[in-house]
């Protein structure tokens, strides 16, 4: 790597170390206004559609315990029956 290479590369770094400050300052200060908010925020991207299943399906496959896999899938699998059939009542 050149000189130059270098220098572009730690200016690059810098830049990017500057914009995760001022980030994390914005979260936190956005955190310090409304605690709640970011919290509910944070729930609301696993309650999307499939999002709960396919987490509760990864959980399953790294968990060492048989009975709690188990219990998962049966979990995951009424999960999506019962959306579906909300869906099916819904559209009626």
């Amino acid at each position: 790597m050149k000189p130059r290479d270098r220098a572009i590369k730690k200016q690059l770094l810098l830049m990017k170390g500057e914009v995760l400050r001022v980030k994390l300052t914005l979260e936190l200060e956005q955190l310090r206004q409304h605690p709640l908010g970011m919290a509910g925020k944070g729930f609301m991207a696993f309650t999307g559609t499939g999002r709960t299943a396919s987490l509760l399906s990864s959980l399953a496959n790294i968990l060492p315990s048989e009975s709690i896999r188990r219990w998962l899938r049966r979990g995951t699998r009424m999960l999506l029956m019962w959306k579906l059939v909300s869906k099916f009542l819904a559209s009626r």
